[in-house]
């Protein structure tokens, strides 16, 4: 199930409630509250910041500890992951086109 930012907040919460995996990447701070999580495994991609707090906050608000049965932290969680991927991607390509135009 697919769930987006435009959703009423009573369907998603119904949802997440029955989830057994959440991903959150929406970049909304707080769209999904912790308190809605029944055990579920949390993946927090969608990280904003927020100028007040002076930092990364998570779609997700309130206590994941309590809630999910696991989850990724925010700032820390998925970051390092997707900068090691970009680099590989980014060497992938530079090897691909270094192949397919005659540089040495």
């Amino acid at each position: 199930t697919i769930v987006h930012s435009e959703v009423s907040q009573e369907t998603m919460e119904k949802l997440v409630s029955e989830a057994e995996i959440i991903v959150t990447c929406a970049g909304e701070p707080g769209l999904v509250k912790a308190e809605w999580i029944n055990g579920a495994e949390v993946i927090n991609i969608g990280t904003t910041f927020d100028v007040e707090r002076d930092g990364l906050v998570s779609d997700v608000d309130g206590d994941l500890d309590k809630h999910a049965s696991r989850f990724s932290p925010v700032p820390g969680g998925v970051g390092p992951i997707s900068v090691a991927m970009l680099l590989k991607n980014v060497a992938k390509a530079a090897w691909k086109n270094m192949s397919t135009s005659g540089a040495a």
